[in-house]
């Protein structure tokens, strides 16, 4: 074969690879706080009121609770803040985004004939559901050295399968063991080439292997970096009915395109002075592409003229998911050593569950003046799946998801108050952790206000959250963790114009 740049293989062995794990589950699966101006500046609590394009992302009845035909679009500028702490040293880093987010509009069709259904609505709501858009960094010395994750993926494989021929490149060697034996002999072929790992025995069926590398006193030193991007957009169709002009019906049929892309920068040194190597890089990227399908029931009812009370049901969303990832070490010995494969590996499609949602909404009205609402909204976390049955991998990986996952709910306060033409709103969320052995838990607060001219409306919203999280560095052997503290602060704007 000739030497290539670009090489697209087909991985059918897609046991440990880095992808697929339990840090998905929760970036797919963990709601974020994301709509117009209004919405986010109340919270989210719009599950009992409607009348807000993002309401129905919440409940789907909230379109027939809209008096007017209307079409909105909403803009966002966030910045993003990761303060990182790794073997108890910290490091913050900072990143900016701006996106037009949302846009929908709603019509309302009243009916002139007398008929207890009043009422009718259809629209249209895009609203990215999750931004991935962020940047963190960590560093700290660590006992425990990359070294182990070759040596996991390493052992029991021969030495040959490591060994390129006399007319053969490493590019060609990498996608040969990639279309035969799949990720985990690619990684010890890595740890192999770059001089990280060497076999007990120079014979072709050796299968052994040992470490080149000791760390000084302190520990190896670590640099880890990781660039998201990407998000989850929503596409929701609804529909919705007034009926005797105290109860509102409502359906969504909603549509989902994923898409995430991660790379991370590894780099360790601090080695002893009997280790073969000065220092190592290891690179990977992350592209993931998928679509969904879900679909939401919710009602709405006036228990008194000012008293409204909200559920609704969402269903899991059903992914299917495509990954592909490149790789690239680099080594110093005195002299540099560079493995780029320059390869990218396809993996086959697989299906994805996201849990189901349950809210119940209340929302009390104080006439013209103003309103409150509280919405609550039970996850069951543990009950997301790969659904793969036939994959003993996946099937792992569900039990893990059940292992570490719990069902927990989401509590979101908002409120508004009204003089004249303008409005003042301020809103609450509290999210509880449902990682059983971490405390994920996370919490935002916002204010906003807006004003009505009349034929249109402009409101704004400033939001600020606060979430724990935690980074693994790889799938096996160098495991370790790196705790997270997110700090985001959002400024978004809605423009209305009723048609």
């Amino acid at each position: 074969m000739n030497q290539f740049h670009k090489a697209i293989l087909l991985i059918f062995f897609t046991a440990s690879m880095n992808a697929q794990s339990l840090e998905d589950v929760i970036r797919y699966s963990t709601p974020n706080l994301n709509g117009t101006a209004r919405f986010t500046a109340m919270g989210g609590a719009f599950g009992a009121l409607g009348g807000d394009l993002s309401a129905l992302q919440v409940n789907p009845a909230s379109s027939s609770v809209f008096e007017h035909s209307q079409i909105g679009i909403s803009m966002n500028s966030g910045r993003n803040k990761i303060n990182s702490n790794y073997y108890d040293t910290g490091f913050e880093t900072s990143s900016n985004n701006f996106d037009f987010d949302q846009f929908g509009f709603v019509f309302v069709l009243k009916n002139s004939e007398v008929s207890p259904w009043s009422k009718i609505s259809f629209s249209f709501d895009y609203q990215k559901k999750a931004n991935f858009n962020s940047v963190f960094e960590a560093e700290g010395y660590n006992p425990n050295g990359i070294d182990i994750y070759f040596l996991n993926f390493a052992q029991g494989v021969a030495l040959e399968n490591f060994q390129t021929t006399q007319r053969e490149s490493i590019s060609e060697l990498y996608s040969y063991l990639g279309e035969n034996f799949g990720f985990d002999e690619q990684q010890g072929f890595l740890g192999y080439q770059s001089y990280m790992i060497e076999a007990n025995l120079d014979e072709p069926l050796n299968t052994e292997y040992y470490s080149t590398v000791n760390p000084a006193s302190n520990g190896y030193f670590h640099e880890y970096v990781t660039s998201r991007s990407g998000g989850i957009n929503k596409y929701a169709f609804n529909f919705s009915g007034e009926y005797q002009k105290k109860y509102y019906f409502g359906l969504n049929l909603n549509s989902y395109n994923l898409e995430y892309i991660e790379q991370t920068d590894f780099y360790e040194s601090n080695y002893s002075n009997t280790s073969a190597l000065n220092s190592f890089r290891f690179n990977n990227k992350l592209l993931t592409l998928g679509k969904g399908f879900s679909f939401q029931i919710g009602a709405i009812t006036k228990l008194t003229d000012q008293l409204r009370l909200g559920l609704s049901y969402e269903s899991p969303t059903w992914f299917s998911i495509i990954e592909e990832t490149e790789q690239f070490v680099a080594s110093n010995d005195g002299s540099d050593i560079a493995v780029e494969p320059n390869v990218i590996n396809i993996y086959p499609e697989y299906r994805f569950r996201t849990p189901s949602k349950y809210t119940g909404s209340l929302a009390y009205i104080f006439g013209k003046e103003g309103l409150i609402s509280v919405d609550y909204t039970r996850i069951n976390y543990d009950s997301a799946n790969f659904n793969e049955p036939n994959d003993t991998y996946f099937q792992d990986q569900n039990d893990v998801i059940k292992n570490n996952l719990s069902t927990e709910g989401i509590l979101k306060i908002g409120g508004e108050y009204r003089f004249g033409n303008y409005s003042l709103r301020a809103g609450y969320v509290k999210q509880n952790a449902f990682l059983k052995n971490f405390d994920n838990s996370g919490s935002i607060m916002s204010i906003g206000g807006g004003i009505n001219f009349g034929g249109s409306s402009l409101d704004f919203s400033i939001a600020s959250s606060d979430f724990n999280d935690q980074q693994q560095l790889f799938s096996s052997g160098l495991t370790d963790t790196i705790n997270l503290k997110k700090d985001q602060l959002n400024f978004r704007f809605t423009y209305i114009l009723k048609l």
